[in-house]
């Protein structure tokens, strides 16, 4: 029974040092009506998605159709998304509003008007629309709230949507927009594999994370966004995963981790990883949180050129 014993703690041990890391690619804020119409009704991200063949799934804000003149080109955008076969679509609420800001009321009609084209489409195109992402991935200020809102969401046969690895790339697609409308063409390449590094950076950090607590890469869900600087680089950001050995798989597919069933221990407004957030000890969760990679130059860009427009 011993040598039992050891064999089997080896072969785990073996099988999970060896088991395939994997990721699902999620996009929020789609579409960006904005970026379409300045790409000359083009959606550059989407292109360079069609050429990548993998599987993401995209949270959309209905209220982005209105925000240019050209709403009945921005629909058909809209549906163009939700036909690729790659694209599993999700709600991201209409107007993109913080919940633990808002109250339940606000966020309740956000979510039903945040769904009625999405559901249309993709019932159309014989999808499901069953994912929602939290606006600013926050669920609430306490566990009432949480508790509130996931109950609404069950109703509506809607999943919340977690992820594990998420770049700040918001705060990269400022800069980088900053440096192309300047023409400063070095800056924004600097700007783009900044990104890309610190991308690659995170996804071993919390692999590690994941393996010294669960004792096996977990399957990563990525959060970016719709914007310019992810039409330009985020091929690369899957090039290098591909080069470790990343498979890239669905969202369906992530989501059958049993991680994700896993007890939530965190209940505030706060965005960060749900890996934080599986963790009861809150010293053990500040410490790896304050362990996670950081990128001082970015940061003191970001904050350099915003006391500059203040």
């Amino acid at each position: 029974m011993k040598n039992l014993a050891i064999f089997c703690t080896l072969f785990f041990l073996t099988t999970s040092s060896f088991a395939q890391r994997s990721v699902s690619v999620t996009i929020d804020d789609v579409p960006n009506t904005h970026l379409y119409k300045q790409q000359n009704f083009n959606s550059f991200l989407q292109r360079k998605l069609d050429s990548l063949r993998i599987p993401v799934a995209i949270f959309i804000n209905e209220g982005n159709l209105q925000l240019t003149n050209e709403v009945d080109k921005n629909k058909d955008l809209l549906k163009t998304w939700i036909s690729k076969p790659y694209v599993t679509p999700g709600n991201h609420g209409f107007e993109h509003k913080n919940y633990a800001e808002v109250g339940f009321e606000a966020f309740k009609n956000d979510v039903v008007q945040g769904e009625l084209l999405t559901r249309k489409f993709a019932k159309e195109l014989n999808k499901e629309s069953k994912y929602f992402r939290f606006p600013f991935n926050g669920a609430g200020n306490d566990s009432l709230e949480q508790v509130t809102a996931l109950n609404f969401l069950a109703d509506r046969n809607y999943i919340s949507t977690p992820f594990t690895v998420e770049s700040e790339d918001w705060l990269y697609a400022i800069l980088y927009e900053d440096a192309i409308s300047a023409k400063d063409k070095k800056r924004a390449e600097w700007i783009g594999n900044q990104y890309v590094d610190f991308t690659v950076r995170l996804f071993s950090y919390f692999d590690s994370l994941s393996t010294q607590l669960y004792n096996r890469p977990i399957k990563q869900i990525y959060l970016c966004h719709d914007n310019s600087l992810n039409a330009d680089y985020l091929p690369r950001i899957i090039d290098e995963l591909k080069k470790k050995e990343y498979q890239f798989i669905s969202l369906d597919q992530a989501m059958s981790d049993p991680v994700y069933e896993f007890q939530l221990y965190y209940y505030g407004k706060a965005g960060f990883s749900w890996i934080y957030r599986w963790i009861p000890d809150v010293v053990l969760r500040r410490k790896m949180m304050q362990s996670e990679p950081l990128n001082p130059e970015i940061q003191s860009a970001f904050e350099e050129r915003n006391k500059k427009k203040n």
